[in-house]
């Protein structure tokens, strides 16, 4: 055997292995299941990471969240103040089943939202309120008209639910998710597991991967297992005891990236006892937030003292600090007229990493000041609407992955006031300070407007923020090039496969 063959034989064997490797299946195991395949009734984190995958919109955020950068759009125009955007279409995308990408589908897919947004589509309008009309001006030019100018619209824009569909999908007794992005929807087992393939007449360079399992595995240990023995691939880590398992394995690595996502302890301020404003005030002297989150989620979060993140516009690091103590908290319900303290209850989602750890630590310390709190762990779907139903007096929630901070500052669209169905709501100056925001087309000033409206959201206190989470992510080191989105999504399309 000539040494020539030899290396020919050497090399058609590593590209028949790798070939093999790519056509194996990723696994990324999942606390629970996706809500909805639909982009317009986006209400959870689990159904918007498979949708980034397989939807696009007409813009997208960068690698940062203070920048907006084309995508279905190639470029575009704002007319009238920012009330009139015109959107010139990139040519040659098809969508997922083979049909053309034009003004048509982007009409098709907002208009579908908008003719339902006061029912099963209220997500879409929370983000969306300002659209007037969306015409097709030919073929590849969209003009969008809002009924105010609303100079961040971009930003709302890179918002999953802006995603385009194909025509066609709204039209059957369920969704047809269709998209144009790198992954196509496969097969969905609800409750078990969700399967995307490969767009192979993406518009960019096609994935490498062929296949993505998204699996849902609820039980920590089984999840922990299964990355460990290999018959898994990613998994979120999700305390400091997986952390520390997991760390020093060989065919392990850890991924970790700042989320722009706020948790907080909210208050049904429509009734007694949090309509009262010294009642609230009460609760903030309640926790020591620094302490609290480093013993709970150690290198997980950070405290958060505004609402806003620190990589956004408007953050404002002095707004919030922790002033513990319970002399105060306890003078404070004196003053309202309740000193004889109250009972209340608390309600916070199950699977989410230390919420349960915070809820207990609020009960804890709110019996001390002689308050009565009766906790309630529910799973997401069920406790989103019971918040919007204003069944607690109290509840822990994320708000986030957007990098509009109006929308952003306006957590669950709770905060208008005027609205009887709203939990929360905050004073007529913070929402003059969002709207004057909205209106202003300078940036630097629009930041300052948005710090001012954080400040006075600290006055109004509807609501408490407790921490900033980072995501930190275990995969195995087969895979090559994962990363993850502004919001932390994973992006599959760049993932290679290798050796561990």
């Amino acid at each position: 055997m000539t040494r020539g063959f030899r290396l020919f034989c050497f090399f058609a064997l590593l590209l028949f292995f790798s070939a093999l490797a790519a056509e194996r299946p990723v696994i990324y195991l999942r606390l629970t299941d996706s809500l909805t395949m639909d982009p317009g009734k986006i209400e959870d984190f689990y159904s918007q990471e498979v949708i980034f995958n397989v939807f696009e919109g007409l813009v997208r955020l960068g690698k940062d969240i203070v920048s907006v950068e084309p995508c279905l759009a190639e470029r575009w125009v704002f007319k009238e103040n920012g009330k009139r955007w015109i959107f010139y279409l990139r040519r040659g995308v098809k969508f997922h089943n083979g049909d053309k990408f034009d003004a048509k589908a982007v009409v098709y897919s907002f208009t579908k939202r908008m003719d339902k947004k006061q029912g099963e589509y209220a997500a879409f309008t929370r983000f969306f309120p300002y659209i007037a009309a969306v015409n097709a001006l030919d073929d590849w030019t969209v003009e969008i008209v809002l009924s105010r100018p609303y100079f961040p619209f971009l930003f709302s824009l890179a918002d999953m639910r802006g995603s385009v569909v194909a025509p066609g999908s709204y039209e059957g007794p369920e969704f047809t998710p269709i998209g144009t992005g790198p992954f196509v929807f496969g097969e969905w087992v609800r409750g078990k597991s969700l399967l995307l393939t490969r767009n192979d007449r993406y518009w960019q360079q096609p994935a490498k991967l062929t296949k993505i399992i998204f699996k849902s595995e609820p039980n920590a240990a089984k999840r922990l297992s299964q990355i460990k023995n290999r018959s898994a691939d990613i998994d979120f880590i999700r305390s400091a005891k997986e952390y520390d398992e997991l760390r020093d394995k060989t065919h392990i690595a850890i991924l970790s990236k700042t989320i722009p996502i706020t948790y907080y302890l909210g208050f049904n301020s429509k009734r007694q006892p949090f309509s009262r404003l010294l009642a609230r005030k009460a609760f903030f002297h309640l926790l020591n937030k620094r302490i609290l989150i480093k013993h709970i989620f150690q290198n997980f979060a950070r405290p958060a003292a505004g609402f806003l993140p620190p990589q956004m516009a408007g953050f404002n690091p002095d707004i919030g600090k922790d002033d513990f103590s319970l002399k105060k908290a306890q003078r404070l319900l004196q003053e309202s007229g309740l000193a004889k303290g109250f009972s209340c209850t608390l309600y916070y989602t199950e699977g989410q990493f230390g919420l349960e750890d915070v809820a207990r630590a609020i009960v804890t310390n709110a019996r001390r000041i002689n308050v009565n709190i009766k906790s309630v762990k529910l799973p997401f779907a069920k406790l989103l609407p019971a918040v919007h139903q204003g069944e607690p007096d109290l509840f822990l929630i994320g708000w986030g992955y957007t990098g509009d901070a109006g929308v952003f500052l306006n957590p669950l669209s709770m905060l208008y006031p005027g609205d009887k169905k709203n939990t929360m709501s905050a004073s007529p100056e913070f929402v003059r300070l969002l709207a004057q925001a909205e209106e202003t087309g300078n940036d630097e000033m629009r930041g300052e407007l948005y710090a001012a409206a954080q400040s006075q959201l600290h006055e109004d206190l509807p609501l408490i923020p407790l921490f900033h989470l980072n995501h930190m992510l275990a995969y195995n080191m087969r895979l090559r090039g994962l990363h993850m989105s502004p919001f932390g999504f994973l992006i599959f399309k760049d993932i290679s496969i290798g050796s561990e």
